[in-house]
């Protein structure tokens, strides 16, 4: 009997979280009183956040973007994933 492969999950970024750019400094922020200071490399992970690109593809396009090996740019955007799960800027669906 074969195996089903459990579906490979993909991040998604909150509904609520917005990011704004005060005079060229970005900050992410759920209600406008708390305020992450995100630099320009995790606003563009965030933006591929869309529920529908899985780990990998975000990879391959930042390391495309980057002109990285994806094995090398693997690490950071889990490490930088994990981050914002743990910051509840996204979720995994």
């Amino acid at each position: 009997m074969a195996r089903s492969k459990s579906p490979v999950k993909k991040p998604v970024k909150v509904g609520n979280l917005k990011v704004i750019d005060h005079l060229g400094t970005l900050y992410a922020t759920f209600d406008g009183s708390s305020l992450w200071k995100i630099d320009k490399a995790a606003f563009n992970v965030l933006q591929m956040c869309d529920g529908k690109k899985t780990v990998d593809q975000i990879v391959e396009e930042i390391s495309k973007k980057i002109s990285h090996k994806p094995k090398d740019v693997k690490p950071v955007i889990e490490k930088m994933l994990d981050s914002f799960s743990k910051s509840k800027f996204i979720r995994w669906v």
